[in-house]
């Protein structure tokens, strides 16, 4: 490229010389493009966080179709936000869903509780019948070896309502009409006792599924 640079710019040792071009326009500097798609991805991204980052999704799109253009600072600026928009939106639907599920497990665990208390009542009732009829057949019987056998199949018709048979344990004291309780399972912790003659009648008390081992006269 021929150039002529003057004399009194050569003289001049502190002041780079400044080129003079002869015959055609000196070349224009490449004019850079405007990142639209940045631009318009970081006031979405903005606007987004007023929805509370529902919105977020879209201008985070937009904001990475920004970065694979020039001028990437707004397209990088609005997906740092955008993506905030959307960590916030996460964690608002993840606590509303606990919430939800906190709740439900309440209201569940509430009115299987009254329905057991309920069904407890019901086989503190049946115990006090089984019961009167095995003081009835000890008495009848006496002194019979078999006897907690033949009271087992004397009480096995009553069904608790949970579905399982009563079950008499004699004992050297006192013979004991058992239910299972809610775990369908004998001496477990929730099940349900009443004694045909117990120690101390100042001691004896109504059993319930949350009581393991009372026993009610």
């Amino acid at each position: 490229m021929a150039f002529h640079t003057p004399f009194n710019q050569r003289a001049s040792a502190k002041k780079q010389a400044t080129p003079v071009y002869i015959g055609f326009q000196p070349p224009r500097p490449e004019r850079r493009k405007f990142n639209w798609w940045g631009f318009n991805g970081m006031w979405l991204a903005f606007g987004s966080l007023l929805t509370a980052g529902f919105a977020s999704p879209i201008p985070l799109l937009i904001s990475l179709n920004g970065l694979r253009r020039p001028g990437k600072a707004m397209a990088s600026i609005g997906a740092i936000v955008s993506m905030g928009g959307v960590v916030l939106a996460t964690t608002i639907v993840l606590l509303i869903s606990n919430a939800h599920h906190h709740r439900t497990h309440t209201r569940e665990t509430a009115q299987r509780n009254k329905i057991v208390k309920k069904q407890t009542k019901e086989t503190g009732v049946l115990l006090a019948v089984a019961a009167n009829k095995v003081k009835t057949f000890q008495t009848d019987a006496g002194d019979n070896a078999d006897f907690d056998i033949e009271a087992n199949m004397l009480i096995v018709e009553h069904i608790d309502p949970w579905g399982e048979s009563l079950r008499f344990d004699a004992g050297p004291d006192s013979g004991l009409v058992r239910s299972a309780g809610p775990d369908k399972t004998f001496d477990s912790k929730d099940d349900i006792i009443l004694a045909l003659h117990p120690k101390q009648k100042s001691n004896s008390k109504v059993a319930t599924h949350k009581s393991p081992g009372h026993v009610h006269n």
